[in-house]
């Protein structure tokens, strides 16, 4: 720098300033909460000190509950307030009803936007939410959602990521993630329209990995359901595993969690 800046006193060339920094990673985490079950308040103080730990930039969350009867709060207001992330959550149930099962997509971000939408069959209560986000000075859209859960439902799946990528459509304008339980492996027929626009961050990190994300001590067979994808203009650069293990002896989900991250590319 001084030798640069030597070369302009003498006439003989410009100064060069610093260079400017590359933007910063972009990270994400998605849970399946498992509404209030087991000791809620418990699995709250593991969940919120991690992901507290971990400050990453946007939480996708399903199974959220919120019922007045119970006097439980929303549960993803409730961690939202714990870490002084946004939330933005949505249900088929309406604001008005005592009880209230959806999905949250929490950002330590303002957030621009927000939008939602019911997904067929419409007995089976699904939606996807949308956000937009202001992420350093850039937009991003964020949409979580929850798919149909049983194994041989993939015919069900099918319809609502149709659903889900006509949503995309109307709603997307700027890089995107997609997050959240899928209830189906990556390589699913019902996810092939997905993916064909969309790279799930642990299979482009880890493409051999053979992990699961549902706990084997809740009584679940081990599959990998819960997925994080990002389509073009986000790169993955890393995945792993959280919230997957007890700690003090408290399991916090019965699903485990998927942190990801991505860098910004070209657009």
């Amino acid at each position: 720098m001084r030798t640069l800046c030597l070369l302009v006193t003498l006439g003989l060339g410009a100064c060069a300033g610093p260079s400017p920094a590359p933007p910063a990673p972009l990270d994400v985490v998605t849970l399946n909460l498992w509404h209030d079950r087991d000791d809620w308040p418990a699995r709250l103080d593991v969940i919120a000190d991690t992901l507290g730990a971990l400050r990453p930039d946007v939480i996708v969350l399903q199974e959220v509950l919120q019922d007045s009867a119970k006097g439980l709060a929303n549960q993803a207001e409730t961690l939202g307030a714990r870490l002084g992330y946004a939330v933005v959550f949505a249900a088929v149930d309406g604001p008005e009803r005592p009880k209230r099962y959806g999905n949250a997509i929490l950002s330590r971000h303002p957030v621009l936007d927000t939008s939602w939408v019911k997904l067929r069959p419409l007995t089976d209560y699904r939606v996807a939410a949308h956000a937009r986000l202001d992420v350093d000075g850039r937009p991003l859209d964020v949409v979580v959602t929850h798919l149909h859960h049983t194994v041989e439902g993939d015919s069900i799946r099918a319809v609502q990521i149709d659903d889900l990528l006509a949503f995309l459509d109307r709603v997307a304008e700027a890089p995107v993630v997609v997050a959240g339980a899928f209830n189906a492996p990556v390589d699913a027929p019902s996810l092939a329209p997905l993916a064909a626009r969309a790279a799930s961050a642990f299979d482009a990190v880890h493409p051999d990995a053979v992990v699961s994300t549902l706990v084997e001590a809740a009584g679940h067979t081990p599959r990998r359901i819960d997925h994080v994808f990002a389509g073009p203009g986000l790169r993955p650069v890393g995945a792993r595993i959280v919230l997957g293990e007890p700690v003090a002896g408290v399991q916090p989900s019965d699903h485990r969690g998927i942190w990801a991250r991505f860098v910004r590319t070209a657009e």
